[in-house]
């Protein structure tokens, strides 16, 4: 029976109990259940808010000395929880804390469920220190744990769960005040919590992570080499247990990395800086421009490539090579604006390497890693218009390239420069059409000219990159009143039709869009007329874009094209916030 069929077997059964009913107080208790797991695998609010809203009336109807009050109390609060983990309500995490107590007092020692009361109560208070700082609910949480897993000797199914839990509490503890036995205290929890949790278990990968985690942070204030050789061999693992599409890969990929990054700076093994580089650059592709944390993956990127670039004496200040056996310099980037620096400079070596020797390989990446310093100076940042002259360089060589007829194949490393640009101009995009601001209308066509530039005529998706920059420079004619934006429109129209086949979507998209942009353009001249002659002309408006376009379509000579839907993002890579990497 799937979620659905369940809710509404529940609730048929609670209609058919009515109040003042024995067992009504089941019936309302059953469906706030059913509906409680469809929310957990639909996260639709609805059910929570009535789900929530059932517990509360049984929980009337199991008084204070009722068997199932408690409950009802732990049931409400869990819902109260998951509201407030879906919506951000403070006020239904308060709740939950003052039920998860009530629940804890109705239910004596010796009962059964006593732990699982323990437990709930500690991660709520967790929870709240996390939202309040207030390190009274930390070290209660720490406590209830203590106590519940007291409760839960060795061979008990949740010693596991009450493990992991305590141990988190203490690294975070640690974090907050730095005492090290809370680490070091941590480390055991998490040790035997990973042991209670063998290949196969659903929750051994956050324990992993979470161990792991705890090794490196170790070997950062103590220098233990092997905590951080063990952190390595755990991140693995972790990551072999989240494959492609897993929510929290990233995570795997980004500790493994800055693991291996750490060992490299203090044994100088290449191997180690190559791997943390290849995993850097898949957490820059598994989250495009926009995401949420892209700006933590190009900073850990982007310590790769400077320790590359101090390994072969590229950077400025570095004076000589330095051998794999010795320890590199230790310069990390942490900021958005170190990591800019860093992929902008090393761009600058890769272009002057192919001006000395022209290797198509390394021209692409020193635009891939122009892009992401250019996505790291937003327009208005200082260094903007250095990222933007410098990358105008590099495409105008590459398109050059193509035009030429050598080296016209799009690489790998070239396709994902392009769809960089691609989404970190619709970003821009979507941020002027919120705040009007026009800077970021200029940036997202210029943008949008260098992507043409890499995807010229014969790429697929050429006809809509034609048509997309000819409505970026119609919104800006709206903006500006500029004419020549819309002189530069109509001839990009005309283009894309001539590429495209009547009946394909680009196609009758560019013909519209010329028809509003010659209508635009004639109501224009009129305008000016009108300004410069007391007696405005007469002129028929609406026929003479219709006779342009068709006149234009009976010369057009279409060819096929396979368009191309490109996914748009909002958010940019402007903060330097540092995430927490503990998982739970």
């Amino acid at each position: 029976m799937d979620s659905t069929d369940k809710v509404s077997h529940k609730r048929a059964q609670l209609e058919g109990c009515h109040p003042g009913d024995d067992g009504r107080d089941v019936a309302l208790h059953n469906l706030a259940v059913a509906l409680y797991d469809r929310f957990q695998t639909e996260r639709k609010v609805d059910d929570v808010n009535e789900a929530i809203t059932l517990h509360r009336a049984a929980l009337e109807l199991r008084p204070s000395g009722h068997l199932q009050r408690s409950l009802s109390l732990r049931w409400l609060a869990l819902c109260l929880y998951s509201r407030y983990d879906s919506q951000g309500l403070v006020a239904d995490l308060e709740e939950a804390v003052t039920l998860g107590r009530a629940a804890l007092k109705s239910c004596p020692q010796g009962h059964d469920d006593r732990g699982l009361h323990l437990q709930d109560l500690a991660h709520y208070l967790w929870k709240r220190f996390e939202k309040q700082a207030k390190m009274h609910d930390l070290d209660e949480a720490i406590e209830l744990y203590r106590v519940a897993l007291e409760l839960r000797p060795s061979g008990h199914p949740q010693r596991s769960s009450s493990l992991h839990g305590l141990a988190l509490c203490f690294s975070i503890r640690y974090d907050n005040t730095g005492a090290f036995a809370d680490l070091e205290e941590a480390i055991t929890l998490g040790r035997a919590a990973v042991e209670l949790r063998p290949l196969g278990h659903c929750h051994r990968a956050v324990s992993l992570y979470n161990l792991a985690y705890g090794l490196r942070t170790r070997f950062e204030k103590r220098a233990m080499m092997h905590s951080l050789d063990e952190a390595v061999e755990l991140h693995r693992e972790a990551l072999a247990l989240r494959p492609s599409g897993h929510p929290r890969r990233l995570s795997s990929l980004r500790e493994l990395a800055i693991c291996l990054l750490d060992r490299y700076d203090n044994q100088g093994l290449v191997a180690d800086l190559d791997e943390a580089i290849t995993l850097g650059r898949a957490g820059v592709e598994f989250h495009p421009p926009g995401h949420s944390r892209r700006a933590e993956c190009l900073r850990t990127l982007s310590r790769g490539i400077r320790a590359m670039s101090q390994r072969q004496a590229l950077m400025p200040e570095s004076g000589r090579a330095t051998s794999v056996h010795q320890a590199p310099l230790r310069h990390h980037p942490t900021s958005n604006a170190d990591a800019a620096s860093t992929f902008h400079e090393f761009s600058l070596h890769l272009w002057d390497k192919f001006r000395k020797q022209p290797a198509i390989a390394d021209l692409d990446e020193a635009i891939c890693l122009a892009t992401y310093a250019l996505e790291l100076r937003l327009p208005k940042h200082s260094d903007y218009a250095v990222s933007i002259e410098k990358l105008a360089a590099l495409i105008k060589e590459r398109s050059q390239r193509i035009d030429q007829g050598t080296n016209s194949n799009e690489s790998v490393i070239l396709g994902q420069a392009a769809d960089n640009l691609c989404a970190l101009r619709d970003c821009l995009r979507d941020r002027f059409r919120n705040q009007h601001v026009i800077d970021d209308l200029n940036a997202t066509i210029t943008l949008h000219r260098y992507v043409l530039q890499l995807r010229p005529a014969g790429h697929a998706s050429h006809p809509s990159y034609l048509h997309d920059l000819a409505l970026y420079l119609v919104q800006r004619f709206h903006e500006t009143a500029s004419v020549g934006d819309l002189d530069e429109a109509i001839p990009l129209e005309q283009n894309a039709l001539e590429l495209s086949v009547p009946g394909d979507p680009i196609y009758e998209a560019s013909k519209d869009s010329l028809a509003t942009c010659l209508q635009m353009k004639i109501s224009a001249q009129i305008s000016q007329a009108s300004q410069a002659s007391s007696t405005p002309p007469v002129v028929q408006k609406t026929r003479l874009p219709k006779l342009s376009i068709m006149s234009f379509l009976k010369r057009s000579k279409p060819h096929p094209i396979t368009t191309q839907t490109w996914k748009s993002s909002s958010t940019l890579c402007d903060s330097d916030a540092q995430s927490k990497y503990k998982e739970i």
